[in-house]
């Protein structure tokens, strides 16, 4: 049993978000977070993820979804498993405040398997989905950041769905959303400025070696020229 402040999703509570949320039958847990596994200074922590391996009616098991309050980004690793982390951004730029969340300006994918990492950047939106045989396990880094849940419920869900459709997996418009982009899929560059490479080598948990790696997830204002999609990822 992993230790650390434990919030869990049950399946009722992803009614809300779900494609088919009639499908939802059993109320039991959905996904387990494990908090302040590790913390530096009062103002980094580490968590884990655990999101089983299963689907409600044709979609994916995944995360609730929400926004950063501010321009707080975050840091994933795949630890096993393999992900989709879903991201999208409404508003003219890293402060989306005065933006309409319905419509939606920019959405990526990033496909992660083990020792895969993922970079959540100022002002997007973001979910991670289970779409392996296993059990995904995601850690992560993250600062001071205040969740925004509501959003993403108004709207019953991200963007998109990523959906089971037998032998062919696809990728749904949420309709709720009055405009959403033509999705994109990227994936991280290795980032040597902030100790990150995208093997199973160099796992993140390692960075609390060198906190001092992990200072653009503390204070984001300095790094927002490195923040960006472009500057993050290259698109596949």
């Amino acid at each position: 049993m992993r230790k650390g402040d434990v919030s869990q999703r049950t399946v009722f509570d992803m009614k809300p978000v779900l494609y088919q949320p009639n499908e939802a039958k059993t109320n039991d847990v959905f996904y387990n977070v494990y908090r302040n596994l590790e913390i530096i200074g009062g103002k980094l922590r580490y968590d884990i993820t655990e999101i089983p391996q299963r689907k409600i009616g044709v979609e994916f098991a995944k995360t609730f979804g929400h926004y950063h309050k501010g321009i707080y980004p975050e840091l994933y690793e795949v630890l096993d498993g393999r992900a989709y982390f879903l991201l999208q951004r409404y508003g003219n730029s890293a402060h989306p405040a005065g933006g309409d969340p319905a419509e939606i300006k920019e959405a990526y994918i990033v496909e992660a398997s083990a020792g895969a990492k993922a970079v959540m950047p100022p002002g997007f939106g973001h979910l991670s989905i289970n779409i392996g045989n296993v059990e995904l396990v995601l850690g992560n880094w993250i600062g001071l950041a205040e969740y925004d849940y509501e959003t993403i419920k108004k709207l019953r869900g991200g963007c998109y769905y990523v959906l089971d459709r037998g032998k062919n997996m696809e990728f749904e418009q949420n309709p709720n959303y009055k405009s959403v982009p033509k999705l994109k899929k990227i994936k991280l560059r290795d980032l040597p400025e902030f100790g990150i490479k995208n093997d199973k080598e160099h796992p993140i948990l390692d960075l609390k070696n060198e906190p001092q790696k992990l200072e653009w997830l503390v204070n984001p204002e300095k790094y927002l020229n490195l923040l960006t999609i472009e500057k993050l990822y290259k698109e596949i």
